[in-house]
C-alpha cells in the first residue's frame, strides 16, 4: 500500500510579511498529493469565510473569518481513502504548531449530502465518507486557516482544501473623484435622428421632440374619432371618445433617457402651455399594456407593465379645444412615446365642392374638373367616408355620359420624394376609379388612371394653403377616344 508523504511549506508560513497581496494557496502551503487526475481552483481576494469549529453530525457551529480565500479541489484515484487524506495533512499541520479546531469522520459528519452541500466543493460528486478538519496556524501578521473536506465515490476520492490568510478588509479598491463633487452635471450629449423620421411626418406645432428622437410612425386625419383614457373601473379601462382633427405621432427615444424623464418633460411642457390634466397613471397603476393597447390602439406596444406612463390634457379655447395624450412604454432595450392632439372641431359638412350642373359646365368649359371634397387619410389612398356624396355625383354624371371617356387624374404637393408623391397620385387616382366600378358599376373602359404627383400645381407650395389645394383629383375629358 502506498503511503502518503506531505511536506508543509514552512518557509512560506514563518517568511511572510505584513499584509499580504496575493492569496497562500493549497499549492503554496502544501506540495500536491500524489497521482492528481484533475484539479480545480477558485480565488476570492476578499471573503467572510465560515469554518466549522464544533459540532456533533446534528448540528455545527461555524467561526466567520475575512481574509483572502484560496479554495483548490484534486480528483484522486479511489484507492485513497478520505480519512487516510485527511490525516496525513493533519499530521503536517501539526508538525508546524497547528491548532486543530474541529474534525469529524464518517458517521459522525451527519448526512452525507447535507454535509457536502454545507461545504461546496469545487468537485461535488464524492460525497460518501466524509471526512473533515479545520486548524489555524498563527502568525503575527495574522492566521492561516485550513479546511479540509475529503469524500469518495464509486469511481475516485476528492479532497477540498480551503487555506483563508486572515487579513483587515481592503478598502483601498476604488476612489472618489473628489472634484466632481462639486462640479455642475453635465447633460448626456443626443444626435440628431430627424433624418431617420418617417416619410412625410412632422411634429405638431404645439410642441417639439425631445433631442435625439425620431418619428417612426405618423398619422393625421382631418376630421376622426379618437378613444383617450379617463379612468380604471373595477381594473377595465374606461374610456371616452374625442372628436377632431386627429395627429398620432409614435417617436422612438435613445435608451439613455428614463420613462419617467420623458413623461415628466411633456407634462412639464403641456402646463406651460396652460393644459389641465384629465387622468394619469404609470407603471401597473395604468393595467396591463396588452389591455391598454386594445382599448386605444396606441401606435407604440412594446414595452413592460411597470414602464408605462399615461397622461391625459385638456386646453379649453373659444377656437375649440385641444386634447393631449402621452404615452410612454419601454423595455431595457428601447424606449417609445406616443403623442395624440385631438383638435376638438365640429364636422365640416360642407366639403362637397361640385354638384352635378357644376360639374357638367366644368367639363364642358375647360375640359376638366377638380373633384372637390374628395378626401383620403394622410399619406395613404383610403378615401374617407365624407368622400362619399362626391363619388354619388361623380357616378350620376357618368352614368348620364356613358359615350364619353375620361382620364382620373391625382396630384400630390411637393412634400418628399419625388417618385413616392408619383406613385401616390396614381394610387389615389386607381382609388377612385375602382370605387366607381366596384360601387357604381361604372364601365371599367369609361375609365382611366394616372398619376403626375407633384408636377402640375395649381398653387403655390410654399405654404399649407396651397399645398392643400394641389392635392386634388381631376376628372379630364379625353378627346382620343369616343
Amino acid at each position: 500500500m502506498r503511503t502518503l508523504g506531505y511536506s508543509l511549506a514552512f518557509g512560506l508560513l514563518m517568511g511572510l510579511g505584513a499584509t499580504p497581496v496575493m492569496a497562500t494557496d493549497a499549492a503554496e502551503l502544501f506540495t500536491s498529493p500524489p497521482d492528481v487526475q484533475s484539479t480545480k481552483k477558485e480565488l476570492r481576494h476578499y471573503i467572510p469565510f465560515r469554518l466549522i469549529t464544533d459540532g456533533d453530525g446534528k448540528g455545527f457551529g461555524f467561526t466567520e473569518v475575512g481574509g483572502v480565500l484560496s479554495r483548490t479541489s484534486f480528483e484522486l484515484p479511489r484507492s485513497y481513502e478520505p480519512q487516510h487524506l485527511i490525516n496525513n495533512y493533519k499530521a503536517e499541520l501539526q508538525k508546524q504548531g497547528a491548532e486543530i479546531l474541529f474534525e469529524c469522520a464518517n458517521e459522525a459528519c451527519g448526512n452525507d449530502e447535507k454535509f457536502k452541500r454545507m461545504i461546496a466543493p469545487l468537485f461535488s460528486v464524492s460525497k460518501y465518507q466524509p471526512n473533515y478538519l479545520s486548524a489555524k496556524l498563527s502568525r503575527p501578521n495574522g492566521a492561516i486557516y485550513v479546511g479540509l473536506y475529503a469524500a469518495n465515490w464509486h469511481n475516485g476520492t476528492d479532497i477540498q482544501i480551503d487555506v483563508l490568510e486572515e487579513t483587515p478588509e481592503p478598502l483601498d479598491l476604488v476612489q472618489i473623484n473628489g472634484a466632481l463633487l462639486s462640479a455642475q452635471p453635465t447633460e448626456i450629449a443626443m444626435a440628431d435622428n430627424s433624418k431617420k423620421d418617417a416619410r412625410n411626418s412632422a411634429d405638431h406645432p404645439l410642441m417639439k421632440r425631445l433631442p435625439g428622437a425620431y418619428i417612426f410612425e405618423y398619422t393625421q386625419q382631418g376630421y376622426a374619432k379618437s378613444l383617450v383614457l379617463t379612468g380604471f373601473n373595477e381594473n377595465k379601462a374606461v374610456t371616452e371618445a374625442r372628436e377632431g382633427k386627429l395627429t398620432q405621432i409614435a417617436y422612438s427615444l435613445p435608451r439613455t433617457y428614463s420613462e419617467f424623464e420623458v413623461n415628466a418633460n411633456y407634462v412639464a411642457a403641456l402646463k406651460k402651455l396652460g393644459f389641465q390634466e384629465v387622468f394619469s397613471c404609470e407603471g401597473k397603476g395604468c393595467g396591463r399594456k396588452d389591455s391598454l393597447y386594445y382599448a386605444l390602439k396606441p401606435l407604440v406596444s412594446n414595452g413592460t407593465d411597470e414602464s408605462q406612463f399615461y397622461g391625459l390634457y385638456r386646453l379649453s379655447r373659444p377656437e375649440g379645444d385641444i386634447t393631449v395624450s402621452s404615452y410612454t412604454l419601454g423595455f431595457s432595450g428601447a424606449l417609445w412615446n406616443e403623442l395624440r392632439v385631438i383638435e376638438e372641431t365640429g364636422l365640416k359638412d360642407d366639403r362637397i365642392g361640385i354638384n352635378l350642373e357644376a360639374l357638367t359646365d366644368a367639363i364642358s368649359q375647360t375640359g376638366k374638373a377638380t373633384l372637390e371634397g374628395l378626401l383620403f387619410d394622410y399619406d395613404s389612398d383610403r378615401m374617407l367616408p365624407e368622400s362619399k356624396p362626391v363619388m354619388e355625383v361623380l357616378a350620376s354624371y357618368l352614368k348620364q355620359h356613358p359615350a364619353l371617356y375620361f382620364y382620373v387624374v391625382g396630384h400630390t404637393d411637393d412634400k418628399g420624394d419625388k417618385a413616392y408623391n408619383r406613385s401616390l397620385s396614381e394610387r389615389r387616382a386607381a382609388a377612385v376609379v375602382n370605387a366607381l366600378v366596384k360601387d357604381y358599376q361604372i364601365q371599367p373602359a369609361q375609365l382611366e388612371a394616372h398619376g403626375m404627383g407633384e408636377f402640375s400645381p395649381v398653387a403655390s407650395n410654399a405654404n399649407e394653403a396651397g399645398q392643400s389645394q394641389n392635392r386634388r383629383v381631376e376628372l379630364v375629358l379625353r378627346s382620343d377616344k369616343k
